[in-house]
């Protein structure tokens, strides 16, 4: 048994979205594979994205190895919380000698993240049936995180007037993250020469899932005590088994006695299946003529119900709050003491809850000439949520000599913009690709290179052995 206080889980929580906005590292669900495979049916596992779609060989993934997928994608950079100092140290926000006007103006009113992390524990593919036949176990977690402008600016100005009441509305904080294996089965379906059709199912194991949003903050400076009144209202829900919440009482010195949490337990000898879903993906192409082909899918329609749940809810009673004092401390844990009072929290009962997938939906288009030697590709991604995620994609594809193709792309996205590559080493019998998408011309501070603005990179690679007879594109 491992026993964790409220006051370090909190902190905790409050670190981590401020470390995922201040330093925004690689850290999940729905890239699955890399979106530069689209359009090369070399790929074996090009099928994640559309079901629709097949690969020209059967395949065996290497567990563990057939494809792994990391992300990021931000609309703040790195810098807009880090600071050179001159003297060779780094800053962060907070600190005296970081100018207010000159931080607050390079926020969003929403400073947003998305995170994924995709990872095929085993995986392989056949053509049988009329068609292309998969079968996928694969690791999914993801994770996005969402903070209003004005919090950053409490914290950073505090009050803004020594005569007039200073308050803050803070709206729409936002936390969330999920764990979760599926098991698929795929096939896709030669309908004739013009329509392919294709269905994945799939059965979810629920891992861990977590929810906190803080739907208002209200903070009110009271000019004669100098003290902060806040008002909040929010919830969180976390889903994993063996996880215990512990509260206690508390006795105000005006007011009625309440409780609130105070610390959690874990019993991580009981970790383990914590929910259960199902989820589907549906795919269709169309080829008017031999070199055009028109796609579209929508991936991971699904759910997945949580058993093993703690839900909180905010206290309404006003926190009496001293104010934050960084004083010389620049450490990012001054945050995370001073958060921590401001926010009180209670158990509820919620027994169980349900959470959909983040559902996607991929519309393309490709035309080849060169007797399919080289193509060009016009992709819509959009992938839906409490953080929308959504970009076009245009690549140019090269698949002259059947042993190695490649893709030439590059993105525009609500969280930023980037150029992308995928090489696909894929003789007969074996088959390995490297995929990475990154921002093109980030801005950078001096010294430390570190991103000023919105920030997207995407990376990936797989192994797999291929066998049987080869089906050139659009000869299923």
């Amino acid at each position: 048994m491992i026993t964790y206080k409220i006051e370090a889980k909190m902190k905790k929580y409050i670190k981590i979205v401020l470390v995922l906005l201040c330093i925004a590292t690689i850290a999940p669900v729905n890239a699955q594979i890399s979106k530069s495979a689209y359009f090369l049916e070399g790929m074996p596992m090009r099928g994640k994205l559309n079901p629709a779609l097949s690969s020209e060989y059967g395949y065996v993934s290497f567990p563990f190895l057939g494809d792994i997928n990391v992300g990021v994608s931000s609309n703040v950079g790195v810098g807009t919380f880090l600071y050179p100092s001159g003297d060779g140290e780094l800053l962060n926000f907070l600190s005296p000698d970081v100018n207010s006007k000159e931080f607050l103006g390079s926020l969003k009113s929403q400073n947003k993240m998305v995170t994924n992390l995709d990872l095929s524990i085993l995986s392989f593919g056949f053509h049988k049936w009329n068609g292309f036949n998969t079968f996928d176990v694969s690791l999914h977690a993801a994770a996005g995180v969402q903070m209003p402008k004005d919090i950053f600016e409490f914290l950073k100005v505090g009050r803004q007037s020594v005569t007039d009441p200073t308050t803050y509305q803070i709206r729409d904080i936002n936390m969330n993250a999920i764990g979760y294996v599926d098991i698929a089965l795929g096939h896709s379906h030669k309908i004739n020469d013009k329509w392919n059709v294709g269905v994945k199912l799939k059965g979810l194991v629920g891992i861990a899932n977590a929810d906190i949003n803080i739907d208002k903050m209200d903070i009110t400076m009271d000019n004669i005590t100098s003290q902060w009144i806040i008002e909040s209202k929010g919830t969180g829900n976390v889903a994993l088994k063996g996880l215990m919440i512990e509260e206690e009482q508390v006795t105000p010195s005006n007011g009625e006695n309440y409780s609130k949490v105070d610390g959690v337990d874990f019993d991580d000898s009981q970790i383990g299946v914590a929910g259960g879903g199902i989820a589907v993906d549906l795919g269709v192409t169309y080829r008017p003529i031999k070199e055009l082909e028109i796609s579209a899918s929508v991936n991971d329609l699904g759910f997945i119900c949580w058993k093993h749940n703690k839900a909180v809810e905010t206290i309404s009673t006003g926190v009496v709050y001293d104010g934050i004092n960084t004083g010389n401390d620049e450490d990012f844990d001054v945050i995370d003491d001073e958060f921590s009072k401001m926010i009180e929290f209670r158990e509820v009962e919620k027994p169980k809850t349900t959470s959909m997938l983040k559902a996607s939906l991929n519309v393309g288009a490709e035309y080849s000439f060169l007797n399919n030697a080289i193509s060009l590709g016009v992709l819509s991604h959009t992938r839906f949520g409490k953080q929308t995620y959504a970009e076009g994609m245009f690549s140019v594809n090269f698949r002259a000599k059947k042993i190695f193709m490649m893709s030439l792309n590059g993105t525009v996205s609500n969280m930023g913009s980037s150029f992308g590559t995928l090489l696909n080493l894929c003789p007969k019998g074996f088959n390995l690709f490297v995929a990475v998408d990154c921002f093109p011309a980030l801005k950078v501070t001096p010294d430390y290179y570190l991103p000023i603005n919105k920030f997207h990179v995407n990376a990936s690679m797989g192994l797999s052995f291929t066998f049987g007879k080869r089906h050139p594109h659009a000869d299923i």
